[in-house]
């Protein structure tokens, strides 16, 4: 029915997600282990380097634009979704069901004033409409007029998710109109029930004391917050240390800041933070006023949101912080994330350039960018923008590991590895290199076994096997180059054995030992593992092939050449064509040739 589009009302929640997710959601891939944007690359950004996607063509039919926003819609275009509404409601304006689908659209793709005018005529029809009601209280807020935002809260009946959102908002607009007092007794409310939302109570009931400038009672609120949470999570750790960076708490701050740091290897988000604080400069405050608090709370569920893969909810939620706070940076990764997790490259892209250089974010969204700009195929900006953020940080291994993975991915093999060398070098300039960057030399293997480096290639792989002993892959890619080459098959054997109990349902993984039990002449094993292989990657071209060597070898002739023409079909190597098309006509010595 016309709600249902707005899942908020009716869908199942957990509580006990809020502890984990809620509070301190910040995307695991916000490390710097994962994407970020760039600075010369946001010139040729705004230069046109990477076009915008062109907006909805007009379509004269209200009902041709209504399909063709239902489309756009599944396909995860949001933009063009909302377009396409707007334009059926300009032919319709009286519809209940394309006002909600249009009020929705424009929601989650952050058209806020044409979303406040149609929240404000679909409350003329439904009083009750849970997002027109938070869209017309954020409004208001906005604007301003918190007695306003309360009033316009005050129709919802509180159940489902509104039971956590309208306590959360409450509490900050009675702070913001003087009732701390009566902000703390709203927000109690998340204390009732299953206690999973204890944290987020803790973090925002500390807030409001700040805010209302109980400083000694924040500070109490906020170490116990540290000590409920075994290992606090980023927001928690940002906003506790901020405040004790302000609060004559300098050394708390950095120690806390380092504790976070040395939890989460490759991540360093925090340490423009650290940085500051050890240099004695000052902290702002994240959340100063009643609406930081509102924005705060929308960022909090917006968390959630994405971690339950209701990402246009999220979307929406996101907005709503932004509307409140434009300068929430936070929010307006999260935004990016969302977009990047939903396939929207060019929206991402567009989202992390309102994030500026100078901010704590920046290196990250650098990052980011260019990851997305890799997923357009703007390889070459790309590449670029991952040379300028290498020479702008000459310690950070992370731009020349990233630049080796698009490389690799793009088969250009010995450029790849030349830049892994390069991530490698900074690595050991810095000292021993950790457990967990066993993959930057995995991937260096696979690029020098593929450019023709197999000496180097080998030793990576073993070096990597030092680190993580018990790592499948690389198990599996050294085991089975071993095979190839026939060296060490006893060896790769029992590395592969070991491989398949680790990864039973990796077809790779299971070819590579079906493959070492054909190198040795094990043909009726071998063909055990293959047929489980070709049922694991049925499609897989050379998995296909392997089978039907083994069962030539076993004397199902009919079956091997089925499994080659099979092999065919899913586009092979181009070296490899005429060698199947040769097995189809003549079939294979038995036992086969060079084994």
């Amino acid at each position: 029915m016309p709600n249902n589009v707005f899942l908020l009302q009716r869908t199942a929640w957990s509580k006990s997600l809020f502890f984990a997710l809620a509070v301190g959601f910040f995307p695991a891939a916000c490390s710097a282990e994962s994407p970020a944007p760039g600075g010369g690359l946001l010139a040729q950004l705004a230069q046109g380097g990477v076009a915008p996607e062109a907006s909805a063509p007009p379509i004269a039919s209200p009902y041709g634009a209504y399909l063709a926003g239902l489309v756009a819609r599944s396909d995860g275009d949001l933009d063009s979704a909302a377009e396409y509404m707007l334009q059926a409601l300009r032919y319709d304006p009286d519809n209940p069901e394309l006002l909600y689908d249009a009020l929705t659209m424009a929601a989650a793709t952050g058209r806020n004033e044409d979303a406040v005018d149609l929240a404000e005529r679909v409350l003329k029809l439904e009083p009750r409409h849970s997002l027109a009601v938070l869209v017309t209280a954020v409004e208001a807020a906005r604007q301003g007029d918190l007695k306003g935002a309360e009033a316009r809260l005050s129709v919802l009946p509180g159940r489902g998710f509104d039971q956590v959102l309208m306590p959360m908002l409450n509490a900050w607009i009675k702070t913001g109109l003087g009732d701390a007092e009566g902000g703390l007794q709203a927000l109690s409310v998340l204390l009732q029930g299953d206690g999973g939302t204890a944290v987020l109570h803790g973090l925002h009931a500390a807030l409001i004391n700040e805010v209302a400038g109980r400083n000694e009672v924040a500070a109490q609120g906020y170490e116990s917050l540290l000590e409920q949470t075994t290992r606090p999570t980023l927001r928690i750790t940002w906003l506790a240390g901020s405040f004790f960076e302000r609060h004559g708490q300098r050394d708390r701050a950095i120690a806390l800041y380092r504790e976070y740091i040395a939890s989460a290897p490759g991540s360093d988000i925090l340490m423009p933070m650290l940085e500051r604080a050890e240099r004695g400069g000052e902290s702002p405050a994240e959340v100063a006023s009643a609406t930081d608090g509102m924005a705060e709370v929308l960022f909090n569920l917006s968390g959630l949101l994405s971690q339950e893969q209701a990402n246009d909810a999220a979307l929406i939620h996101l907005h709503q912080a932004l509307a409140l706070k434009p300068d929430f940076m936070l929010a307006q990764v999260l935004l990016g994330e969302i977009l990047q997790m939903q396939g929207r490259s060019r929206e991402a892209i567009a989202a992390y350039r309102a994030v500026p250089e100078g901010s704590a974010f920046s290196w990250i969204v650098r990052l980011r960018i260019a990851d997305e700009l890799q997923q357009l195929d703007e390889t070459e900006m790309a590449l670029a923008e991952l040379d300028r953020l290498a020479a702008e940080r000459p310690d950070s291994y992370e731009p020349l590991s990233r630049k080796g993975n698009l490389l690799r991915i793009k088969e250009r093999f010995a450029e790849a590895a030349e830049a892994y060398d390069g991530a490698v070098q900074r690595l050991e300039q810095q000292g021993e290199i950790e457990p967990h960057h066993w993959s930057l030399l995995y991937f260096r293997g696979i690029a020098l076994e593929r450019s023709g480096q197999w000496a180097r290639a080998e030793a990576d792989f073993k070096h990597a096997l030092g680190l993580q002993p018990e790592q499948p892959y690389v198990m599996n890619y050294l085991a089975y180059s071993w095979v190839e080459k026939k060296q060490n098959l006893d060896e790769a054997e029992a590395m592969l054995e070991r491989a398949v109990k680790l990864r039973p349902r990796d077809g790779y993984i299971v070819d590579s030992l079906g493959w070492v039990y054909f190198r040795l002449g094990r043909y009726d094993e071998a063909v055990v593992q293959l047929e489980r292989a070709v049922e694991l990657r049925p499609q897989d071209p050379t998995i296909n092939d392997h089978l039907g060597d083994a069962l030539w070898q076993v004397g199902r002739r009919n079956e091997a050449r089925f499994q080659w023409h099979r092999a065919l079909s899913f586009d092979p190597e181009e070296d490899d064509v005429p060698v199947i098309e040769k097995k189809i006509k003549q079939g294979m010595a038995v036992p086969p040739e060079n084994i």
